[in-house]
């Protein structure tokens, strides 16, 4: 038997432990976190003080450096105006001229001892290549090197500048920054120069045991440095990095942080304008060195955590006990039966499965009603469209519609059809699918240019690329004015069409009316008028009403050239054919014939295909699909399209047909006719004549002579009178209208012909070939 604590203990469930371990933390992290932010803060104080202390101390320092170079200057520049450099000393002979020679080592050492940041002082004679120092002496430059590097400073442009290069000559391996001063100053022709090399331990740095200090000069290498920061020798090469990817100028100042030996350099630098470049200043001192006097305060910290910690503990027990009995409560209420252990589940987990259970129900039930509306009322209003709700009266309709959450009331109702193009065939063929899919991209694009002026929208898809939709507009306009509006929307339909989708459209308008019953008959007559648009490739706008009106207006009908194509295709001429096809259908736009005239006149030649291959005894079912040209017929709204699918689906098969006709031997037919052309050219020849004879028709002949030859009977025997006139243009000396009459031409006809073959007179010809 349990304990009673063990008992109470078991009673409760997940939750109830996540919930006090929740609990302590929340009270145990921010007061953690307060503690190390408090602990940090007072670092980050001390640290903000000092640098704001240590700026002033900065610019102090910097000026200092900046007084103390300049003193260094100034003085260099009195010491050069001294007589003793004159320019004969370039020449002089310092042996013989014992006096002058220690006038000017005295001069030298009274310039080093003069300024304490003057080290050493150099005179250089660049003719004798010798230079001179108080304590050296007279001396030459031996070596090539040192001869080369004190030579090259007589280059520089200035008379006066400052060199981090120049060596000191006989081996005195000491530092290398100098200022040099040109002899005589600002001349013209130097003779030699005044080096003066700086000792970099005179430079006052003003700073602490702890603090490091540096001076550099404008290509940032280092001329003085304070004693603390030679015991940090990686300083240096950080802060020369830092200088080098940052663009400074006059007066510039940066702040930033160096980590350095198992620590952080707070480092602060000021730039100044020294001999023609940018010096910088740097300090920095050690964050160990500025927090250690928190130490002391670190303990306190620790003792306020832990107390605090403590305090926290009992807080949130006591919490999480309170706020666990209303979950308690609330679980009591969902049991319906026995259920496990309470401590081998999650109580919220629980209580959340069984309102999901609940709202799940409550939501299903819900989004039927919202799914089934909308298809409802598509449907209602689909099946009044199509004629099938004519017994309701316009009352009736508006409450069936309110129901379905569409209120027609004060309402004015348009009709536009869109029949989208698809692409022609010399761009490839759509599949069905790929038009489908074009269809509903139409649909998409119109919906929303049609949404900010309309109050609702219904589309109806025929399936066959085109679509209708029925526009609601509030009834706070007039009718003119819904009229604009339609047109401009139409308008801006057809130009989105043809920008985002690239396509073409007829788009047919009807309306407005305010009575919904009149919606069908605006949609029939908009049905009707989209068969009447005109034969031409660009995209129309067209309005039901006006297109209705002029449906009386006849359209002459070609029908020479209808007769003219059948008896050329009966003869199996096949470009021929194509080019009476392509006049008929020119003729019939030119003309102002709807889309369905022409449609109608291609399929009236098909028809009297039919008949013909009917008449000589083929079938012609079994060569067409007479419901499948008609549906692809169509769908076609442009010339081109047509005139392409009626010879590729009806003129070529028919051909192929008739040349599986023809019985071979007509072959030797051919042959006696190719024989006498040849040998009687300028006879008249004519090929009925050749068809008496050998008792075939006109029309199997001229087919068999084709397939034979490659060209018809008349190109035939014109390519043979006229090969023969050019072997006698260029042999004899004929008259042309002679040996016109040689092949049976009138010289004026043998002239336009020998033209049109050849693109030359047959005088031309015969000049050519002299």
């Amino acid at each position: 038997m349990k304990a009673p604590w063990a008992r109470k203990r078991s009673s409760k469930g997940i939750m109830y432990w996540k919930l006090s371990a929740l609990s302590i933390l929340l009270t145990c992290l921010p007061i953690t976190i307060v503690s190390a932010i408090n602990w940090n803060v007072g670092n980050q104080y001390l640290i903000k003080q000092y640098q704001h202390n240590n700026e002033q101390l900065l610019k102090d320092t910097s000026r200092q450096i900046d007084d103390q170079i300049t003193q260094l200057i100034q003085y260099s520049l009195h010491m050069i105006a001294n007589p003793i450099f004159k320019s004969s000393i370039a020449s002089m002979n310092f042996v013989n001229e014992f006096e002058t020679t220690h006038e000017l080592s005295d001069t030298l050492d009274f310039i080093e001892n003069g300024y304490p940041l003057i080290d050493q002082a150099y005179l250089y004679i660049e003719s004798q290549n010798k230079v001179m120092q108080s304590t050296l002496g007279l001396r030459s430059l031996d070596s090539s090197a040192a001869s080369s590097a004190w030579k090259s400073i007589m280059s520089e442009d200035k008379g006066i500048f400052w060199t981090n290069k120049l060596v000191r000559p006989f081996n005195r391996d000491d530092t290398k920054n100098a200022i040099v001063m040109k002899l005589p100053f600002n001349s013209q022709k130097p003779f030699g120069a005044l080096v003066l090399y700086v000792n970099p331990s005179k430079f006052h740095l003003n700073s602490n045991s702890e603090q490091i200090s540096y001076v550099l000069d404008g290509e940032d290498t280092l001329i003085g440095q304070s004693d603390a920061s030679k015991e940090y020798p990686n300083a240096l090469p950080g802060i020369q990095k830092f200088l080098s990817e940052n663009v400074r100028s006059y007066d510039s100042e940066f702040h930033f942080r160096l980590p350095v030996d198992n620590d952080v350099m707070l480092m602060n630098t000021l730039s100044f304008w020294k001999l023609g470049s940018i010096w910088t200043y740097v300090s920095g001192t050690p964050a160990s060195a500025i927090t250690a006097p928190n130490q002391p305060y670190k303990q306190v910290v620790l003792i306020y955590w832990a107390i605090s910690l403590l305090i926290a503990l009992g807080v949130s027990w006591f919490a999480s006990h309170r706020m666990y009995k209303p979950i308690r409560k609330i679980v009591d209420l969902f049991k319906e039966e026995k259920t496990k252990d309470p401590s081998q589940y999650n109580e919220i987990e629980y209580i959340e499965e069984k309102w999901k259970q609940h709202r799940f129900a409550a939501e299903s039930l819900q989004n039927q009603l919202n799914t089934s509306i909308p298809k409802v009322r598509e449907a209602f209003i689909n099946q009044f469209v199509s004629g099938q709700a004519t017994h309701l009266t316009e009352s009736e309709i508006k409450e069936k519609l309110l129901a379905l959450q569409l209120d027609i009331t004060d309402q004015h109702f348009s009709v536009i059809i869109c029949q989208p193009y698809t692409l022609s065939r010399d761009s490839g063929q759509l599949t069905a699918k790929d038009d489908q899919l074009l269809t509903y991209a139409s649909i998409n694009v119109l919906q929303q240019l049609s949404e900010p002026v309309t109050s609702y929208m219904h589309t109806i898809n025929f399936m066959d690329s085109s679509f209708a939709m029925i526009l609601f507009y509030p009834a706070s306009s007039s009718s003119d004015e819904l009229k604009k509006q339609l047109m401009q929307l139409s308008t801006d339909m057809i130009h989105t069409l043809r920008d985002v989708l690239s396509m073409k459209a007829t788009i047919i308008i009807n309306g407005p009316t305010r009575s919904w019953s009149n919606v069908p008959f605006l949609l029939e007559q908009a049905k009707i008028a989209l068969n009447y648009r005109s034969f031409i490739s660009d995209s129309q706008l067209l309005d039901a009403e006006l297109v209705l009106e002029q449906v009386n207006m006849q359209s002459e009908f070609p029908l020479e050239l209808e007769q003219e194509f059948t008896h050329t295709l009966n003869l199996g001429l096949e470009e021929e054919s194509v080019e009476i096809l392509t006049r008929l259908v020119m003729a019939l736009q030119n003309g102002d014939a709807p889309e369905w005239v022409v449609h109608q006149v291609l399929m009236r030649l098909k028809n009297n295909l039919y008949r013909v291959m009917l008449q000589s005894g083929h079938n012609p079912y079994a060569l067409y699909d007479g419901v499948k040209l008609q549906k692809e017929l169509k769908a076609l709204h442009d010339s081109n399209a047509c005139i392409h699918w009626f010879r590729t689906n009806i003129i070529k098969p028919y051909i192929e047909i008739l040349n599986k006709s023809y019985h071979h031997s007509i072959k030797h037919v051919v042959d006696h006719i190719i024989t006498t052309i040849n040998e009687n050219y300028m006879s008249d020849l004519s090929l009925e004549t050749f068809a008496s004879e050998a008792k075939v028709s006109i029309s199997q002949l001229s087919k068999a002579f084709r397939q034979m030859t490659g060209t018809n009977y008349i190109d035939y025997l014109t390519s043979v009178k006229i090969n023969h006139c050019k072997q006698l243009l260029i042999t004899t000396d004929m008259k042309i209208h002679e040996i016109a009459k040689c092949v049976g031409y009138q010289p004026p006809y043998f002239n336009r012909m020998f033209k049109r073959l050849e693109d030359l007179t047959p005088g031309q010809f015969r000049e050519q070939f002299k």
